[in-house]
């Protein structure tokens, strides 16, 4: 097993025993959908690609892609990205 591996394997064990958040101890992303219309998520690591049809972010899972029309990028912070507009599909390139 990877080293890697090992460590992710210890964070995963040590934030089930003491029932903490994985988002938080992971650096999971934590992705909240409201409806077709809201969208937001913490712990991003950054936008890739950005207009009204499509936005890509990066992530410790891999590439999220968002596609809909309106998109609007209501909210952006360091660790914290909303969008607004009609969500029509979410999904994670690898």
């Amino acid at each position: 097993m990877k080293p890697n591996n090992i460590k992710q394997n210890i964070r995963k064990n040590f934030s089930s025993m003491l029932e903490l958040p994985k988002e938080i101890t992971l650096n999971l992303p934590l992705i909240t959908i409201v409806g077709k219309e809201d969208f937001t998520i913490e712990n991003h690591k950054g936008i890739l690609e950005y207009s009204s049809g499509r936005v890509k972010l990066t992530t410790t899972c891999g590439i999220l892609k968002i596609e809909g029309s309106g998109l609007i990028l209501k909210e952006i912070t360091s660790e914290n990205l909303s969008v607004t507009g009609t969500i029509q599909s979410l999904e994670f390139l690898l």
